[in-house]
């Protein structure tokens, strides 16, 4: 049973400590069910499109940090096969001369939304997206709070990070190129923490105490995933979550989810804190970057961008 965290409980420590340990938890979203339904149509008709007007929407250079990225290319770890859905991204754009667009460009492509395609589209997922943004700094302010932190910790490092938001298209399996495909095989997220509102079908799965529960997340609220920045920043404490996207036995038609990834600034450090009233344990990762512990997981899934050949002089 997936444990329900009230951001506003006072003396709750103990109990978001436990679900930080299982690494998924329900939040009371602070996201107006209205705007949510209001990008999902949005984003409906802008899968419907024809692939080749989908894939005038790629953004070169953005590792698919931005815009549309069709089916059979993000390749999950540990998947035989590449995974069966199409995805588009977006996020909000840093000014061109800030000192972090300048020293990780690929991490802060400008977004890009295909009003041109679908009226109205780019209004409705930039609100979404701010809105979001909100809601996950409250979800870090109780975390940073029950990991004994400052309130700000988390939001100190999250101040312009690459937070991304991901809309996702699961097309029916019995259109997938082989009985081997799946939406999304067995993974972990990267980031701090992922938050996913109700999507439009059922099919996410989380792995706890080696069993698949099925997580589905009831108008009103998100489901909040460990990440692995944040299993790192807590030396294990927290759990970076396995999880994955299946259609379930005798499930028809296709599945729209929106979540957003919440990253800290490439250049934070992730360092272990010290959590208070726990027992002392050695340290279990190598200290890494955000923006190494990034490019290390992005190469393993396949999703960086080669980069130019250089020109031999002569």
């Amino acid at each position: 049973m997936l444990k329900e965290i009230d951001l506003e409980r006072p003396g709750g420590r103990e109990h978001l400590r436990g679900a930080l340990r299982d690494g998924f938890f329900l939040v009371r979203n602070t996201v107006p069910e209205s705007l949510l339904d209001e990008a999902y149509a949005f984003l409906h008709a802008f899968f419907a499109l024809s692939p080749d007007a989908k894939n005038a929407c790629r953004v070169a250079g953005s590792n698919g940090q931005a815009g549309y990225t069709p089916p059979l290319v993000e390749h999950a770890e540990k998947g035989a096969v590449p995974d069966w859905k199409e995805l588009f991204h977006w996020g909000a754009p840093l000014p061109a001369r800030h000192p972090l667009r300048l020293r990780y460009p690929a991490r802060y492509p400008d977004p890009y939304f295909p009003d041109h395609l679908v009226p109205g589209i780019g209004s409705a997922l930039r609100e979404l997206h701010a809105r979001m943004v909100r809601f996950q700094h409250d979800v870090v302010r109780t975390l940073a709070d029950a990991l004994g932190a400052h309130p700000d910790y988390f939001t100190d490092m999250l101040e312009d990070g690459p937070v991304v938001n991901r809309a996702t298209w699961y097309p029916p399996m019995d259109q997938a190129p082989s009985e081997r495909h799946v939406w999304a095989v067995e993974h972990q997220d990267f980031d701090l923490i992922t938050t996913l509102p109700r999507a439009t079908a059922s099919g996410l799965e989380v792995l706890v105490d080696g069993e698949w529960l099925a997580v589905d997340a009831p108008p009103g609220h998100a489901v909040v995933n460990v990440g692995m920045a944040l299993d790192r920043l807590t030396n294990g404490f927290a759990r970076a979550a396995v999880h994955r996207v299946v259609a379930r036995p005798g499930q028809n038609g296709g599945r729209l989810s929106i979540v957003q990834f919440c990253h800290p600034t490439p250049w934070t450090t992730l360092t272990p804190l010290r959590v208070p009233d726990t027992e002392p344990a050695p340290q279990r990762f190598a200290t890494l970057t955000a923006d190494e512990l990034f490019q290390r997981t992005m190469y393993r899934i396949n999703r960086l961008a080669a980069p130019p050949i250089p020109t031999p002089v002569r």
